[in-house]
């Protein structure tokens, strides 16, 4: 069931971020060789590729726990003993879920009170509460990508892709 969800949400963290990458440069290009060239730009162009690389961001926040890449202080860790290695992590883990849960619980409030204040992107007119909405979305991502790696450690699972993408290299 959690390998499931697991591929789920790594399909949705491609999309998303594709999605989203392929819109930003796309703008990017577009609105340069219409200014430029034809002196023509779009007014709206500068407001969906901030939007899109904020989503990126935001979801990039889970797509770092999935492949370790998060900056980290290895120092430490690298001078503790197995044992107190893994509490360490696991501490690391706990905070992580807290901050998640954090970005979950007061993005899911923020996106109520804007929608509710009915406010508008200057640009497109869009309601900004659809934009806030990636926060919670990433918080919820984060906290299961958080909770999986927790549940890997307490199993003696985890798998350290950080160490093994530094030994590829």
């Amino acid at each position: 069931m959690i390998k499931k969800i697991e591929h789920a949400l790594d399909s949705f963290e491609d999309f998303v971020m594709i999605l989203f990458m392929a819109i930003a440069i796309t703008l990017t290009f577009t609105q340069v060789v219409l200014r430029y060239v034809f002196n023509a730009p779009l007014f709206w162009a500068e407001e969906v590729v901030l939007y899109s690389i904020i989503c990126m961001s935001f979801i990039g926040i889970s797509y770092g726990i999935k492949h370790h890449s998060h900056i980290a202080v290895e120092v430490l860790r690298a001078f503790l003993p197995d044992r107190l290695e893994r509490q360490v992590y696991g501490l690391q883990l706990v905070i992580g879920i807290v901050f998640s849960v954090t970005l979950l619980v007061l993005g899911t409030d923020l996106v109520t009170t804007t929608f509710n204040r009915g406010q508008l992107s200057p640009a497109l007119r869009l309601p900004i509460a659809s934009i806030y909405l990636v926060i919670p979305v990433a918080g919820a991502c984060a906290t299961f990508r958080y909770l999986i790696e927790l549940v890997r450690l307490m199993r003696g699972e985890r798998q350290d892709e950080a160490e093994e993408n530094l030994n590829m290299m």
